[in-house]
């Protein structure tokens, strides 16, 4: 009897031994994930930047989507610039829904995006995921235009 006892107390001791083992790997890589995850305050900032842009997008407001921009896109292009792309090229989403959103740094997330594009060729829509790369500026996200849509 005193050798089952003993068997049963060392599978026991083995068997915690493992289970804190698991606990450990489990914890270690949950808080190797962590740089991705985004606070319930700087979601709903990320998603009021990219539903204003996409928004002003929607609405044929050029004006209202250059305010959006990122400080590196603003120095690419001037207001009137963009304005003038925009006219040329007048394509706009006509629908849009806010995805999952990935902070890629401290500073720099990216948003999945379905969106509704007309169809140039045809009388019908294009029903794509897309990716807006947004940057933190001074406590304010902004569109890194450059990087998304692409």
């Amino acid at each position: 009897m005193t050798r089952k006892i003993r068997v049963l107390i060392i599978c026991g001791i083995v068997g915690i031994f493992s289970a804190i083992a698991v606990l450990l790997l489990l914890l270690i890589l949950h808080s190797g994930n962590s740089a991705s995850r985004v606070s319930l305050a700087e979601d709903l900032a990320v998603r009021q930047s990219a539903g204003g842009y996409l928004q002003a997008w929607q609405d044929q407001a050029p004006e209202r989507m250059y305010a959006y921009l990122s400080r590196a896109d603003r120095e690419l292009v001037s207001q009137d610039e963009y304005q003038k792309h925009f006219e040329a090229f007048p394509v706009f989403p006509q629908h849009f829904k806010l995805g999952a959103i990935k902070l890629l740094a401290a500073d720099k997330a990216s948003l999945k995006v379905r969106v509704l594009w007309p169809e140039m060729s045809e009388e019908k829509m294009l029903d794509r995921e897309e990716q807006l790369i947004l940057v933190k500026e001074n406590d304010v996200w902004r569109i890194r235009e450059d990087e998304s849509l692409n």
